[in-house]
């Protein structure tokens, strides 16, 4: 099987592009760039809570019986956005995957 790095790839226009990176450059790379980096500034901590949900070696229904809740509610905390989450959920996941909720205004 050709990786994407060696195989042509045919566009939604027709034309043909030897790989994503020129196929990206040619569509409007910095749309997509852009869109990512967005998407990624609306769920920085949600990213933290599932790599400390990991790195203490909890999967989701581990993690929900130790908060007595469902495995669901933790799988939606986790696709929220950053905004959708109260500091009390935070406060509470935190302490379940042994951290402790650290706050911080600046510039």
């Amino acid at each position: 099987m050709a990786s994407l790095k060696t195989a042509s790839r045919r566009h939604s226009t027709g034309r043909t592009y030897r790989d994503v990176d020129e196929m990206l450059r040619h569509t409007g790379y910095r749309r997509v760039a852009a869109a990512v980096k967005s998407l990624s500034a609306k769920t920085r901590l949600v990213d933290q809570l599932i790599l400390a949900r990991v790195a203490a070696g909890l999967t989701q229904g581990q993690l929900a019986a130790k908060l007595r809740c469902s495995q669901s509610r933790i799988s939606k905390m986790e696709d929220s956005e950053d905004a959708e989450l109260s500091l009390a959920n935070l406060k509470e996941y935190a302490a379940a995957v042994g951290l402790k909720l650290k706050v911080e205004l600046g510039e």
